[in-house]
C-alpha cells in the first residue's frame, strides 16, 4: 500500500503575529521545506506597502498565485511544505487548499496592542506598523473552517508544535 504524502502547515495571520518565526520552527522540527509567502511578493508589492499602502486586489491575486504554483510543486515533488502567508482573505485561502497537499492552517490571533509592538520592535521588514489596523480590517477570520487551528500570538512554540503533530494525527 502506497504512503499517504505528509499534509503541508499553513501558518497564517496579520503582520507581527509570528508567523515566520514559528513556519521557521515547524519546519526545522518536522524536516519540511519552508516557503517565505513575503518572499514571493513582486517588487512592485513590496514597495507599495512599503510606501504604507496596502496591495491592491490584482497584486495580491498575482501573489496568492504565485504561491499556488509553488504549493503545487512542491506536492507534485512529494514535498510537504510549511508556508508562512497572511491568510486574510477566505478565498484566497480556499485556492492554497486547491493548490497544496490536504493543508493544515495555524491561525495566529491576538491582541492589537502586542501586534503594534512587535512590528515597532521588527527591524528590515517592507511592512510599516502603520498597515497594522488595514490588515486587521481585511483580515476574514478563519470561524468555522474546519482545516484552521486557531492559537494564541503567545503561545509557546514546543506547545503549538505538539498541538500541530496531535492534528496532524488525526487528519492523516
Amino acid at each position: 500500500m502506497e504512503q499517504q504524502q505528509k499534509r503541508d502547515l499553513v501558518v497564517m495571520g496579520v503582520a507581527g503575529s509570528g508567523k515566520t518565526t514559528l513556519a521557521q520552527y515547524l519546519s526545522q522540527a518536522l524536516g519540511y521545506h519552508y516557503l517565505e509567502g513575503d518572499d514571493f511578493h513582486s517588487p512592485e508589492g513590496k514597495a507599495l506597502m512599503a510606501s504604507g499602502q496596502p496591495l491592491s486586489s490584482s497584486l495580491r491575486e498575482r501573489w496568492v498565485e504565485t504561491l499556488c504554483q509553488q504549493l503545487g510543486q512542491h506536492r507534485l515533488a512529494g514535498q510537504p511544505v510549511v508556508l508562512s502567508y497572511s491568510g486574510l482573505i477566505a478565498r484566497h485561502r480556499q485556492q492554497i487548499r486547491q493548490a497544496g497537499n490536504r493543508p493544515l492552517f495555524i491561525y495566529l490571533c491576538g491582541d492589537r496592542a502586542l501586534l503594534l509592538r512587535r512590528l515597532e520592535q521588527r527591524q528590515g521588514h517592507f511592512m510599516p506598523p502603520s498597515q497594522l489596523d488595514n490588515q486587521l480590517s481585511t483580515m476574514e477570520p478563519p470561524s468555522g473552517e474546519a482545516d484552521v487551528l486557531t492559537l494564541a500570538l503567545d503561545c509557546p512554540p514546543a506547545e503549538v508544535l505538539t498541538q500541530v503533530l496531535a492534528q496532524l494525527r488525526q487528519g492523516q
